[in-house]
């Protein structure tokens, strides 16, 4: 189970309501697959791409899984959050010096870069943490981050 973040190239100006965004406008590329790999490795050292479409990346308490497919180049990402702690800023880390914008796939709403909410990934947590103790699976937290 995992918390989703969609990562797109709005160039820095996405717009205010995704659900005013028109049909016809698309997100721009992230880049090509060598780019975008090295854009969130330079920020997120440590980032294993032993599998170039799937990079994992261990933060303090949380993971991320960078799902990259196989386009190039590269349309749009789906990060894969497990864990706890505060992968947030982490998320920003890579996006902001990109200009990219990230979409909470929980709340459909963009992860405001300059005043981010974590309604999303609390929310997640809270549903995360109800199911594994109504299936009695204690570990489901803490192996989430690793």
């Amino acid at each position: 189970m995992s918390w989703d973040v969609i990562v797109l190239n709005f160039g820095g100006k996405p717009p205010e309501d995704l659900e005013e965004l028109p049909e016809d406008q698309n997100a721009d590329p992230l880049g090509s697959a060598e780019e975008v790999r090295h854009l969130i490795s330079h920020a997120l050292p440590g980032v294993d791409w032993s599998d170039p479409t799937w990079g994992i990346y261990t933060g303090d308490e949380f993971s991320f899984e960078f799902n990259t497919g196989k386009e190039d180049p590269i349309e749009s990402l789906m990060v894969h959050v497990r864990g706890n702690g505060h992968p947030i800023p982490s998320l920003l880390k890579f996006a902001n010096p990109n200009k990219w914008s990230l979409i909470d796939c929980s709340t459909s709403e963009l992860i405001d870069p300059h005043n981010p909410s974590d309604e999303g990934w609390q929310g997640f947590q809270a549903v995360r943490d109800k199911v594994a103790k109504i299936y009695g699976d204690e570990s489901a937290t803490s192996e989430d981050a690793q």
